[in-house]
Protein backbone atom coordinates (compact mmCIF):
# COMPACT_ATOMS: atom_id res chain seq x y z
CA UNK A 1 0.00 0.00 0.00
CA UNK A 2 1.34 3.42 -0.92
CA UNK A 3 1.35 6.55 1.21
CA UNK A 4 -1.86 8.56 0.95
CA UNK A 5 -2.03 12.06 2.46
CA UNK A 6 -5.85 11.97 2.34
CA UNK A 7 -5.77 9.38 5.14
CA UNK A 8 -4.45 12.00 7.58
CA UNK A 9 -7.10 13.93 9.49
CA UNK A 10 -7.34 16.94 11.75
CA UNK A 11 -9.94 16.88 14.52
CA UNK A 12 -12.26 19.80 13.85
CA UNK A 13 -15.57 19.78 15.75
CA UNK A 14 -18.67 19.16 13.69
CA UNK A 15 -20.61 22.31 12.82
CA UNK A 16 -23.61 21.15 14.87
CA UNK A 17 -21.38 20.63 17.91
CA UNK A 18 -18.30 18.68 18.91
CA UNK A 19 -19.61 16.85 21.97
CA UNK A 20 -23.08 15.61 22.86
CA UNK A 21 -24.22 13.83 26.03
CA UNK A 22 -27.25 11.71 26.90
CA UNK A 23 -28.43 9.71 29.91
CA UNK A 24 -26.76 6.34 30.40
CA UNK A 25 -28.60 3.67 28.42
CA UNK A 26 -29.60 6.00 25.56
CA UNK A 27 -29.37 4.19 22.22
CA UNK A 28 -26.05 5.00 20.57
CA UNK A 29 -25.47 5.62 16.86
CA UNK A 30 -23.87 2.85 14.83
CA UNK A 31 -22.31 4.97 12.10
CA UNK A 32 -20.71 8.35 11.55
CA UNK A 33 -23.62 10.31 10.08
CA UNK A 34 -27.03 9.15 11.36
CA UNK A 35 -28.72 11.96 13.30
CA UNK A 36 -28.46 11.67 17.07
CA UNK A 37 -31.61 10.84 19.01
CA UNK A 38 -33.63 13.40 20.94
CA UNK A 39 -31.93 12.48 24.23
CA UNK A 40 -28.59 13.98 23.19
CA UNK A 41 -27.66 17.55 24.19
CA UNK A 42 -24.75 19.64 22.98
CA UNK A 43 -22.19 20.89 25.50
CA UNK A 44 -21.37 23.88 23.30
CA UNK A 45 -17.89 25.10 22.47
CA UNK A 46 -14.75 23.47 23.82
CA UNK A 47 -11.52 25.35 24.49
CA UNK A 48 -8.87 25.55 21.78
CA UNK A 49 -6.92 22.76 23.52
CA UNK A 50 -9.25 20.41 21.64
CA UNK A 51 -10.08 16.87 22.67
CA UNK A 52 -7.39 14.43 23.83
CA UNK A 53 -8.02 10.69 24.07
CA UNK A 54 -5.74 8.47 26.15
CA UNK A 55 -5.31 4.70 26.44
CA UNK A 56 -2.67 3.68 29.00
CA UNK A 57 -2.09 0.03 29.93
CA UNK A 58 -1.15 -0.62 33.56
CA UNK A 59 1.65 -3.16 33.51
CA UNK A 60 3.73 -5.04 36.04
CA UNK A 61 7.11 -6.03 34.58
CA UNK A 62 8.59 -9.18 36.11
CA UNK A 63 12.34 -9.69 35.87
CA UNK A 64 14.71 -12.54 36.52
CA UNK A 65 17.56 -12.45 38.96
CA UNK A 66 20.12 -10.29 37.24
CA UNK A 67 17.51 -8.01 35.66
CA UNK A 68 16.56 -9.86 32.45
CA UNK A 69 12.89 -9.20 31.55
CA UNK A 70 10.67 -12.30 31.89
CA UNK A 71 7.04 -11.28 31.40
CA UNK A 72 4.84 -8.21 31.33
CA UNK A 73 1.55 -8.60 33.21
CA UNK A 74 -1.26 -6.30 32.09
CA UNK A 75 -3.32 -5.33 35.15
CA UNK A 76 -5.85 -3.26 33.22
CA UNK A 77 -6.01 -0.21 30.97
CA UNK A 78 -7.01 3.34 31.87
CA UNK A 79 -9.10 4.89 29.12
CA UNK A 80 -9.64 8.60 29.53
CA UNK A 81 -10.32 11.75 27.56
CA UNK A 82 -9.48 15.37 28.38
CA UNK A 83 -11.02 18.59 27.14
CA UNK A 84 -12.24 21.95 28.41
CA UNK A 85 -15.80 23.23 28.44
CA UNK A 86 -15.57 26.78 27.07
CA UNK A 87 -19.16 27.96 27.66
CA UNK A 88 -19.09 28.86 31.34
CA UNK A 89 -22.68 30.19 31.34
CA UNK A 90 -24.09 27.08 29.60
CA UNK A 91 -26.58 25.37 31.96
CA UNK A 92 -25.79 21.89 30.58
CA UNK A 93 -22.07 22.44 31.24
CA UNK A 94 -22.72 23.53 34.82
CA UNK A 95 -24.96 20.47 35.33
CA UNK A 96 -22.24 18.15 34.03
CA UNK A 97 -19.70 19.72 36.40
CA UNK A 98 -21.84 20.10 39.54
CA UNK A 99 -24.80 17.74 39.00
CA UNK A 100 -28.28 18.39 37.60
CA UNK A 101 -29.86 19.08 40.98
CA UNK A 102 -27.22 21.67 41.90
CA UNK A 103 -27.96 24.08 39.03
CA UNK A 104 -31.00 26.30 38.75
CA UNK A 105 -31.69 28.54 35.77
CA UNK A 106 -34.02 31.54 35.76
CA UNK A 107 -35.14 32.85 32.39
CA UNK A 108 -34.40 36.41 31.36
CA UNK A 109 -37.08 39.04 31.95
CA UNK A 110 -37.51 42.63 30.75
CA UNK A 111 -35.66 43.81 33.83
CA UNK A 112 -32.97 41.13 34.26
CA UNK A 113 -30.85 38.74 32.25
CA UNK A 114 -30.93 34.95 32.46
CA UNK A 115 -29.57 33.74 35.79
CA UNK A 116 -27.75 30.63 36.99
CA UNK A 117 -27.54 29.56 40.63
CA UNK A 118 -24.94 26.82 41.22
CA UNK A 119 -24.26 24.93 44.44
CA UNK A 120 -21.01 22.96 44.83
CA UNK A 121 -21.69 19.80 46.86
CA UNK A 122 -19.73 16.59 47.23
CA UNK A 123 -21.65 14.26 44.90
CA UNK A 124 -20.89 11.38 42.55
CA UNK A 125 -21.33 12.66 39.02
CA UNK A 126 -23.50 10.46 36.81
CA UNK A 127 -22.35 8.10 34.09
CA UNK A 128 -23.50 9.27 30.67
CA UNK A 129 -23.27 8.45 26.98
CA UNK A 130 -20.81 10.79 25.22
CA UNK A 131 -20.57 11.35 21.46
CA UNK A 132 -17.70 13.29 19.91
CA UNK A 133 -18.29 14.47 16.33
CA UNK A 134 -15.50 15.63 14.02
CA UNK A 135 -14.69 16.39 10.43
CA UNK A 136 -11.56 16.89 8.36
CA UNK A 137 -12.26 18.22 4.89
CA UNK A 138 -14.73 15.74 3.37
CA UNK A 139 -13.99 13.13 6.07
CA UNK A 140 -16.51 12.76 8.90
CA UNK A 141 -15.91 10.89 12.14
CA UNK A 142 -17.75 9.99 15.32
CA UNK A 143 -16.33 8.65 18.57
CA UNK A 144 -18.78 7.17 21.07
CA UNK A 145 -18.28 6.39 24.75
CA UNK A 146 -21.34 4.32 25.76
CA UNK A 147 -20.50 4.79 29.44
CA UNK A 148 -18.22 7.55 30.72
CA UNK A 149 -18.07 9.71 33.82
CA UNK A 150 -16.32 12.98 34.60
CA UNK A 151 -13.64 11.82 37.02
CA UNK A 152 -11.27 14.75 37.41
CA UNK A 153 -11.11 18.53 37.10
CA UNK A 154 -8.23 20.87 36.42
CA UNK A 155 -8.18 24.37 37.88
CA UNK A 156 -10.62 27.03 36.72
CA UNK A 157 -8.83 30.31 36.16
CA UNK A 158 -10.60 33.67 36.09
CA UNK A 159 -8.46 36.37 34.48
CA UNK A 160 -8.80 39.31 32.15
CA UNK A 161 -7.05 37.91 29.07
CA UNK A 162 -8.60 34.44 28.73
CA UNK A 163 -11.93 32.70 29.15
CA UNK A 164 -12.96 30.93 32.35
CA UNK A 165 -13.24 27.28 31.35
CA UNK A 166 -13.84 23.87 32.93
CA UNK A 167 -10.99 21.47 32.00
CA UNK A 168 -12.20 17.94 32.76
CA UNK A 169 -11.17 14.31 32.45
CA UNK A 170 -13.62 11.60 31.42
CA UNK A 171 -13.07 8.00 32.47
CA UNK A 172 -14.57 5.35 30.21
CA UNK A 173 -16.28 2.15 31.39
CA UNK A 174 -17.12 -0.99 29.44
CA UNK A 175 -20.64 -1.49 28.14
CA UNK A 176 -22.54 -4.79 28.25
CA UNK A 177 -20.47 -6.14 25.34
CA UNK A 178 -17.15 -5.21 26.96
CA UNK A 179 -16.54 -2.28 24.59
CA UNK A 180 -15.21 1.00 25.97
CA UNK A 181 -15.75 3.00 22.79
CA UNK A 182 -16.92 2.83 19.20
CA UNK A 183 -15.43 4.87 16.37
CA UNK A 184 -16.80 5.43 12.87
CA UNK A 185 -15.32 7.37 9.94
CA UNK A 186 -15.98 7.98 6.28
CA UNK A 187 -13.40 9.61 4.03
CA UNK A 188 -16.32 11.33 2.29
CA UNK A 189 -15.05 10.45 -1.19
CA UNK A 190 -17.52 8.22 -3.07
CA UNK A 191 -16.56 6.33 -6.22
CA UNK A 192 -17.46 8.05 -9.48
CA UNK A 193 -20.69 6.96 -11.13
CA UNK A 194 -20.32 3.95 -13.40
CA UNK A 195 -20.69 4.32 -17.12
Amino acid sequence: MTNKAANAVVGKPAVAGGIFVAPLGTAIPTDETTALGAGFESVGYLTDAGFTRSRKPNTDKKKAWGGDPLVIINTGTDRTAKFGFAEYLNKKVQELVYGDAQVEETAATEGAGRKLAIVDKEIALPHKVWVIQMFSGPAVGRLIFPDAQISDFDDITYKDDDIAAFPVTLTQFADSTGAFSYEYWTDGVPLPAAG
